[in-house]
């Protein structure tokens, strides 16, 4: 279970609402303000909304549940294929031999 307290930005009271203010030119900020702090932007709401000059509010589209977002398994490379008929071990012995053989090869 998950419990999300939204504290003020300037001095850290609980409770604290979230205020976010977008300008036509793109410009965007959000901030969580208690409200000691946010009575400013209270008494601007309320005067906008007392004149009607704030139109119809978008409603907000509400937060869809985040999925923790699952990676595919990294891809080994594949085996490398051998004959089947003809199997080759990985590493060859070398051969033996003894000091009769050696002395063998010598004299011929």
């Amino acid at each position: 279970m998950k419990i999300q307290v939204v504290a003020c930005d300037v001095d850290q009271q609980v409770p604290a609402k979230t205020y976010t203010i977008e300008v036509s030119d793109g410009r965007k900020i959000s901030k969580d303000l208690c409200e000691e702090h946010a009575g400013y932007l209270e008494d601007l709401l309320e005067e906008l909304e007392v004149s009607g000059d704030e139109s119809e509010p978008e409603p907000e589209p509400e937060a869809a549940p985040t999925v923790p977002v699952r990676r595919a398994a990294a891809k080994k490379a594949p085996a490398k294929k051998t004959a089947e008929k003809t199997a080759v071990p990985a590493r060859r012995r070398a051969k033996i031999t003894s000091f009769a053989e050696i002395e063998a090869s010598k004299n011929q």
